[in-house]
Order: C-alpha cells, then structure tokens, then sequence
C-alpha cells in the first residue's frame, strides 16, 4: 500500500463521535493482497479497500477516535458472488508505526482472503491505540480489555457503514486471531459476553491461537525457563505494565544494559519491528537483559509484578457464554508463549458443566488442540491458519441458519475414541497389532504402557504429557479404558488392566509403573473412575 495513505491518515483531524456506531471514512481503493512465504508468492486476491475511523475509548476510559479498514473481496464487492459473513480479525503483535495493520495486513489476514480456496468473506480490522490514527499515542500492547473495545466498537461502526453503503455482511460472524491477536480475541468474546451482547453481536465462533491468555501464568513460565524465542514480547510486556499500568519502576530497575538505556529509541519511538528488536537485544536468554531480581519467581520484585498480571487476569469477572462457540489451539512446544497460560484458560471454562472441551470441531462449542507438538510458534500459527481457513470454507456448508448439519451432526454428536477405533478398523488399519505380546497374545497393561512410554519418547513426551493432552482434547480415562478393553483381544487381560497386585515387581515395568501411577490415578479421580489403592499398594 503506498505511503501516501499513511501521510493522509495524519492529516485528517479527529472524529467527533455522535453516536456509538459513528464513523468517518478517510479514503478507499481497490487493491491486491498477495499470500507470501519466504518470497514465494502462494495466492493473491484483489480486494475493495475501506479506510475509517470511529470512535471508542483508551485504557482510562476517555474518548479516543481510532482507524480501522474493512477488506472486501472484489468479487463480493462487485456483486459477482455473494458474501458468507464477516471476519473480526485480531492482529498480531507489531512495534512500528509503518506496519499498521489494517492497511499493511499481514501475513494471516492476507492468507485468509489470497489462500488458493478463495473464501467469500468480510474482514474488519482495528488498529488498535497506537498505530494509525492513534500513532503518536503508547501502543496498547495485550491491553486486553481496552483492545477488545476498540476492536468491537470498530465492528459496530463496520456494520453501519456497510448497512449504509449496501455491501452485504451475509449470515455468519466469526472472531479470530493469533498470538497477541489470539488473547485479543478472547478479550474480545468476554467483552461481547459482558456489555456487547445487547448490541446485536453474536459469534458463530471465536478462533483463538497461539496467545499469552493467562498473563501472570506465561510471564512465570517464561521466567522459569530463563529464555524465550520471542525477547521483543518480554520488553513490551514490561514497557505496557510501566507506562500503561503505572508500574512505577524505572526501566533500570526492568532491564540490562544496553537495553535499558535504549527503551525510548528501540521501542516507543516505533522506528523498528519486533525481529529488528529481538536482533537489538541480540540472545534469547533473560538473565543477559532482565534484571536478576526478576528472574527468581520468589523475590518481593518479581511477585509484585505477577501479582499486578494477576489483576488484568482474562477470567476476571468473565462467566463465558455457551451459546459461543470457541476454538483454541496452542503448541505444546511454542517458546514464544508456554502453554500452561493457555491451558488455564480451558480449565476455567471447562469448570463447570456448560463448555466441554473435544478435538472434534462441533461436536461441543469448546473445540481445542492442545496436542500439537514438535513445533514452535510460527508453525503453529500456519497450522492454526489452516484449520481456520478450512473451517470457514466448510462453515456455510455444515451450519445453516444457525443449525448444524443433520448428517454432520448425527455422525460427531455421539462420536468418541472407541468408535474412531472402529471406523480405523473399518478402513482396514489394524489397530490390535499394537497391543500384541511377544507370544502373539494380548499384551498386559504394563507392556501397553512400556511401548507407549518408549513411542512418546521419541517425541520428547512423558506418560503425564499424554494423560493431559488427552484431558485437554475431551478423551476422558473411561474412553481410553474402552479402547484397550476392546483391542485387548484377551478378555482376562483387558480384566486385569487396573489390578497390578499380582505383577512381579523386580519387573523393569513395574517401576515405570510405579513412576507414573500418580498421574494416572489422578486422572482417573478426576473423571469420576473409583482407583482400587489397595491393589495399587499405597
């Protein structure tokens, strides 16, 4: 996009709200969107452009006029097709002014529309405090709920304009983003839940990825692991609890040299991008640019500042609605963002009996993937990326007037581990040949869990990774139990397969056994399943 827009942008003066759903279009244009990685150029979608701003407010709750875009595909804008609905996107984290996201994009937002599957919809992007409009202003970095609000006013105000302009919004809304964009949308779907709800937004489904939901809980699993891939989101963690919480703490108190003496040129004078800072900072190791007293998780320092995350906390005053639905996804080895932040999140929503976690899309309104391993974070956002644009594809297909489909919904409504077992089965994948003994008989549970532990090893998982990753996706102990009952083509074997009592314990089984029998039984507890101590030996 030519830097002329930026210029124009800050000429304009500021809107005058009148209304909530106000707002001011500054310039609009046809334009092409390109799908680049690594220089190769994967798609491209020509688009109509809408620049505008609106109005909302700031983390002090003071009017502010912020800019936002929508994006129309051109054919949808010309009448050629029609339109599926509207994307509120989220976008990731950016440090310089230039990068303005509603009309530089990026990489997500451009795949969704330029992907070869050339999806029908509507994007609507905000700003957010800090960039276009509002850039002379501190970037409101993970500002959650201040975010959330100018992202939601910024749909209201989309809405208008479209309605006023003709341009159809089709029948489907959908909340997204990763990373810094993946906790906004949360924010996002509790603000619609707490004040938006009467103003006629309503999700089909929130698509959240890769983000830092339980602040207080990834600030303590970074500082636990003494690095991170991702140093900028460290600084601006810290530079947006100092200047846009009050923290009170002098950058010296925060940071190292040469990074403490630099903040203003390397970060708030929003000349460099995140990668230029992570290069600035030059290592991924804390102790080399964190003060010492903020890496020890006991110190008066660092509880007071995760005392402070805890007060900003996602959950805060948040009873999720369950007639949102919600997909979450995190990489178990992302080392911008641990995943226990996110793992809090869907333990608190699955708390009580409205939201039920599956890693079925449909089949409960919480769908999650918290199994996704061996990659870190940026291809875990392609993965995301993916699923999400397959999802939005399929949506007008599976989902009618708010209706799932019959068939779809017939086939996942009942759906569980045994039966994917059984369609496996049908396919002619045999799964029993995994739960073989040496003689050919069924094995016993303790040689089920040696081979187990020895493939999970090699993907640098333990027994307790599995059993959580398991809970995370909604399989409860009694589907897996049924599961090596059924391959277990022995029916006194899979009778044994809670009864250790009997097994020889200078076994090398025996003591993995031992090692593990703590989780298990704790996650059997936990899904209501009685635990025979006694012939556990405790």
């Amino acid at each position: 996009m030519k830097k002329i827009f930026s210029l124009l942008i800050l000429s304009l003066a500021s809107l005058t709200a009148l209304a909530d759903d106000a707002y001011q279009i500054i310039y609009e244009c046809d334009t092409t969107i390109n799908l680049s990685v690594q220089g190769i150029n994967l798609g491209s979608r020509d688009i109509h452009l809408i620049h505008y701003e609106y109005p909302s407010k700031d983390i002090e709750g003071k009017a502010v006029t912020i800019s936002g875009s929508v994006w129309v595909p051109k054919n949808v804008y010309d009448g050629t097709d029609p339109n599926d609905g509207v994307i509120l996107y989220n976008h990731f984290t950016h440090m310089k002014a230039a990068e303005f996201p509603s009309v530089m994009g990026e990489e997500i937002c451009n795949g969704l529309l330029a992907s070869p599957l050339k999806p029908n919809y509507i994007l609507v992007i905000s700003d957010y405090i800090g960039f276009g409009s509002t850039e002379e202003r501190l970037q409101a970095y993970l500002c959650g709920e201040t975010n959330a609000r100018n992202s939601l006013d910024g749909l209201v105000a989309a809405r208008k304009l479209m309605d006023d302009r003709e341009i159809p919004q089709g029948k489907y809304l959908f909340n997204l983003g990763y990373s810094q964009g993946g906790t906004e949308s949360l924010f996002v779907a509790k603000l619609r839940d707490r004040e938006y709800k009467d103003k006629g937004i309503s999700f089909d489904k929130t698509f959240a990825g890769g983000g830092p939901v339980d602040f207080e809980k990834a600030y303590t699993e970074m500082v636990k692991a003494q690095r991170t891939a991702f140093p900028a989101g460290m600084v601006l963690l810290r530079v947006r609890l100092k200047e846009n919480y009050k923290l009170g703490l002098d950058y010296k108190k925060l940071f190292q040299e040469p990074l403490a003496s630099n903040i203003d040129e390397w970060v708030l004078s929003k000349k460099y991008t995140t990668f230029e800072l992570n290069d600035k900072i030059g290592t991924d190791s804390l102790k080399f640019f964190v003060q010492p007293e903020y890496l020890d998780v006991t110190s008066e320092a660092a509880m007071a500042l995760r005392e402070k995350l805890k007060t900003i906390a996602l959950t805060d005053g948040w009873e999720p609605d369950p007639t949102q639905h919600y997909f979450i996804q995190h990489s178990r080895h992302d080392t911008y963002v641990g995943i226990q932040s996110v793992r809090s999140i869907v333990e608190f929503m699955t708390a009580g009996e409205k939201f039920k976690a599956s890693l079925v899309p449909g089949k409960t309104c919480l769908q999650t993937n918290l199994i996704t391993f061996k990659v870190d974070h940026v291809i875990s956002g392609i993965i995301w990326a993916i699923q999400t644009a397959a999802a939005l594809q399929l949506w007008p297909v599976l989902y009618y007037e708010g209706e799932q489909n019959r068939y779809y919904h017939n086939v996942v409504k009942d759906l569980n581990l045994l039966k994917v077992v059984k369609t496996l089965e049908g396919w002619g994948i045999d799964l029993r040949k995994l739960f073989k003994g040496s003689d050919g008989g069924s094995s016993d549970y303790l040689s089920i869990i040696t081979k187990l532990q020895e493939a999970l090893a090699k993907v640098d998982l333990t027994i307790g990774d599995f059993f959580q990753m398991l809970t995370d996706s909604g399989i409860t102990a009694q589907d897996l139990i049924e599961v090596i009952t059924y391959l277990t083509t022995d029916p006194a074997a899979a009778a044994r397969a809670l009864d250790v009592s009997t097994y020889d314990e200078t076994a090398p089984a025996f003591y993995l056994l031992r090692q593990y029998e703590m989780t298990l039984a704790t996650w059997l507890l936990g899904a209501g399943i009685d635990v025979q101590y006694d012939k556990w030996g405790w």
